[in-house]
């Protein structure tokens, strides 16, 4: 099920993604969709969360380079879906859904480095952070920037360090 919204998403359908177009493109009834995601909202967030969760596979959240390196890695391989989740109103609501998820992660990472996350600090570092390491920092270095994947993961990695070192206590 959430192969197939990836794979409307992927396909540039998303701003007419339906729950019966999941069903035709899943192969299961709509009643099993919804038997596992009561609302649209609930597919979209499940489905918004996978590329990291097939992307993490043994990597620990805690190893936050090698986190960003498996997620655009994997992200890298279907930028047609970057794309599309940029500039369409489904996309930007899945990036939405991951948002909180992102927070927290970012917040749990600059802890180790003595930053409060709830501090103005704290939450300007992380929204700085999800700007120069999240989905849409990959596809600007790669499309308009025109750097592989690797060199793109090296900017920002390093970006990532140097607004850390730069928000220590």
């Amino acid at each position: 099920m959430l192969a197939a919204v990836l794979d409307l998403v992927a396909d540039g359908s998303l701003d007419e993604l339906s729950v019966p177009a999941v069903s035709r493109g899943s192969g299961v009834s709509v009643a099993t969709i919804y038997r596992y995601f009561p609302t649209k909202d609930e597919l979209l967030a499940a489905a918004a969360a996978e590329p990291s969760r097939q992307a993490l596979g043994g990597v620990e959240p805690t190893d936050y380079a090698g986190f960003q390196r498996a997620m655009w890695h994997d992200f890298s391989k279907n930028m047609a879906l970057l794309r599309h989740q940029i500039t369409s109103a489904a996309g930007r609501e899945m990036r939405e859904a991951r948002l909180a998820r992102s927070r927290a992660q970012l917040g749990a990472h600059i802890e180790q480095f003595g930053i409060t996350p709830s501090s103005p600090e704290g939450e300007r570092l992380i929204a700085m952070l999800l700007l120069v390491s999240g989905s849409l920092a990959l596809v600007e270095l790669h499309d308009r920037q025109g750097l592989d994947v690797d060199d793109a993961l090296d900017a920002s990695l390093w970006a990532v360090q140097t607004l850390i070192e730069a928000t220590k206590p």
